[in-house]
């Protein structure tokens, strides 16, 4: 499982090294739209939503737009806190114009003053998905972590955030895989079975 899942991976972030900078911007603007309609009709079912934003790093489908835009529209975001592998993310508020700090990797985390927030929309990055939900990230497991802990709680929905290139056919599972509820691309929003 894991010879298959690190050759997927591997391809799935080669076509994504592909994209190049006018389609990634592209993308991205295209991305967020998609995005902050699918936010705002999950909105509309309940209560005021805390969501969970990565802060892009390497050629991951720049998400700067949307977080501006959902701040914007004074929707609460936050930026994940990684803890260490195979455990889940923690999140504290961001809103734009805040210093980032380095953490773990190289990603860009908001300081340890900012509060805590616990998101019911996560927005996850990916190496490669498919259309029944599931997910390939980098393989440390944070992800599936986090999803896990925070549905165990109250219910949480997930969205994956990738290029329509990242797109397989079929993901390899493992029983601690956490599936999504929706994938939104540069070209649609799709639903997961």
């Amino acid at each position: 499982m894991t010879e298959s899942k690190t050759t997927l991976r591997r391809h799935a972030l080669a076509r994504r090294d592909l994209v190049t900078p006018q389609e990634a911007h592209d993308a991205a603007s295209a991305m967020s739209a998609l995005a902050l309609a699918l936010v705002e009709k999950l909105s509309t079912a309940g209560s005021a939503p805390v969501v969970s934003v990565y802060w892009p790093i390497r050629s991951e489908l720049n998400t700067r737009a949307l977080i501006e835009t959902l701040c914007e529209r004074d929707i609460k975001v936050a930026l994940p806190i990684m803890m260490a592998v195979k455990r889940p993310l923690l999140f504290r508020a961001f809103t734009p114009g805040d210093e980032l700090a380095k953490g773990p990797f190289g990603l860009s985390e908001p300081s340890s003053d900012k509060a805590a927030l616990e998101p019911n929309i996560v927005f996850a990055p990916l190496a490669a998905f498919d259309r029944k939900g599931y997910r390939l990230g980098y393989g440390g497991g944070l992800y599936d972590a986090t999803l896990n802990a925070l549905r165990a709680k109250h219910p949480v929905t997930a969205i994956g955030i990738a290029y329509a290139v990242q797109e397989a056919d079929v993901i390899p599972t493992e029983p601690h895989d956490q599936k999504l509820d929706f994938i939104v691309t540069e070209r649609e929003t799709i639903r997961c079975a």
